[in-house]
């Protein structure tokens, strides 16, 4: 084999590898609290590169460059590949907005779901599922929240997009910030299952009091539950708890998390 096929082939093992690891499995959540959180985010500068960009830090950030001198900035920031092939959720996105302006007319402050590849340009599809101009510009500097925004369904892998898009940033001051974003897809019951067989389902939900787990797996090792903010709201090691009382629970999106002994399942509910 010559040396440049030898190349083509490593190369294409690599983007191969590169690709799986990427792809996330949902439901997903990210704070941007730490690298794993902020792991397959990446940035897309369509204008200026030099003074303003997406910049992750507790949160997901934009700014503005004063008196740089720089007119257009055009910023995604777009997350890991995820499919949702039968449809899906934004289940909830944070979003505080603390500048000195508001959007002009031909400025973005939107969010995207891009199909088919993570770069804005080479998208087949770049679906606008909210914008944050106008009205929905709430320029306060507190965080605010945004849920249940559906995502249509999507063959091939789909991807969030934030974009920033400032036509003076030198003198139009618009700083914003997201957080908290929690991705789910459709479920499609006990049909959804992982690379080892293990079977999920929960029901009824939305719940009111007491969540019934139904599984094909003979031990399961512990069981947790997360709110929408990551945060950690119930934990047991009980094996194979089948009943959990969630009446205590305020109304709201909860994910539950379950592993046996080979891996770990994540099934989102809803306390009514």
């Amino acid at each position: 084999m010559k040396r440049n096929q030898k190349i083509t082939i490593i190369g294409f093992i690599t983007l191969l590898s590169f690709s799986l690891n990427a792809q996330v499995t949902l439901p997903y959540f990210t704070g941007f609290d730490n690298p794993s959180q902020q792991a397959g985010w990446t940035e897309y500068q369509k204008a200026e590169v030099t003074f303003c960009h997406w910049y992750m830090a507790s949160n997901l950030g934009h700014g503005f460059a004063p008196s740089s001198g720089i007119n257009a900035v055009d910023d995604w920031m777009v997350s890991p590949a995820f499919s949702i092939i039968n449809g899906g959720k934004l289940d909830s996105i944070k979003y505080n907005f603390s500048g000195y302006s508001d959007p002009l007319i031909d400025d973005t402050i939107a969010i995207y779901l891009l199909n088919a590849s993570q770069d804005p340009s080479l998208a087949i599809s770049k679906h606008l599922l909210f914008d944050f101009r106008g009205n929905e510009y709430i320029n306060d500097d507190t965080f605010h929240i945004k849920t249940n925004i559906i995502l249509p369904a999507s063959s091939g892998l789909s991807y969030l997009a934030i974009r920033y898009r400032n036509t003076d940033c030198s003198h139009n001051w618009l700083t914003v910030s997201f957080d908290n974003i929690a991705i789910s897809g459709n479920s499609v019951g006990m049909d959804e299952f992982s690379n080892y067989g293990f079977k999920v389902n929960i029901y009824p939900n939305p719940i009111i009091d007491k969540l019934t787990i139904e599984t094909n797996s003979k031990i399961m090792q512990n069981l947790e539950v997360y709110n929408l903010l990551g945060e950690l709201v119930f934990r047991t090691n009980i094996l194979n708890l089948k009943i959990i009382d969630v009446s205590g629970f305020p109304k709201g999106i909860y994910f539950l998390k379950l592993n046996n002994e080979k891996e770990t399942l994540t099934r989102k509910f809803v306390k009514a």
